[in-house]
């Protein structure tokens, strides 16, 4: 039984286009097609820097108001904050602590002794965090206890 050439040449150019094909195919997959990423949004240190103050001036009597919130950068990713602010209503805190930028957000710590008509107590806020709202404003959350009394919030403060 002779098989003729011309009878299995064009089973064997179809085998080895077949083949090819899938060589090329398989080598495409590997680095043209990448799977996009997207970045995480970031901003620079210099988006918190500064002496920031109360948009609007008040005295919560469960939270804290006409804050002041000054943040100096010591590098491109760390700073110390000072917080200063009327708490609960009538209590005045000053503190100091740190911060560290994480993505678009500044995350803070602050704690200081508290002198209010012959007591001292201390305060601290531990979960801090600050967002850019725009250039001209960011938003401050906190929380913590000032005299053993908890105390939340969130302030929108200007750069001053």
């Amino acid at each position: 039984m002779r098989v003729s050439l011309s009878r299995l040449a064009p089973v064997a150019l179809t085998a080895l286009l077949t083949a090819g094909c899938g060589l090329l195919s398989s080598n495409n997959d590997k680095g043209s097609n990448p799977t996009p990423t997207s970045p995480t949004p970031t901003i620079g240190m210099d988006a918190f820097a500064g002496v920031w103050t109360s948009a609007t001036a008040s005295t919560p009597p469960t939270g804290c108001g006409n804050v002041k919130y000054i943040v100096t950068p010591v590098s491109a990713s760390a700073a110390n904050v000072s917080f200063a602010a009327t708490c609960g209503g009538g209590i005045n805190v000053n503190g100091t602590g740190t911060g560290t930028l994480s993505g678009s957000a500044l995350n803070w710590t602050a704690q200081g002794l508290v002198s209010q008509g012959g007591v001292n107590c201390p305060f601290t806020f531990t979960n801090g965090k600050a967002t850019s709202d725009s250039a001209a404003q960011i938003v401050v959350t906190y929380s913590g206890t000032v005299c053993g009394i908890p105390v939340s919030g969130t302030e929108t403060v200007n750069n001053s």
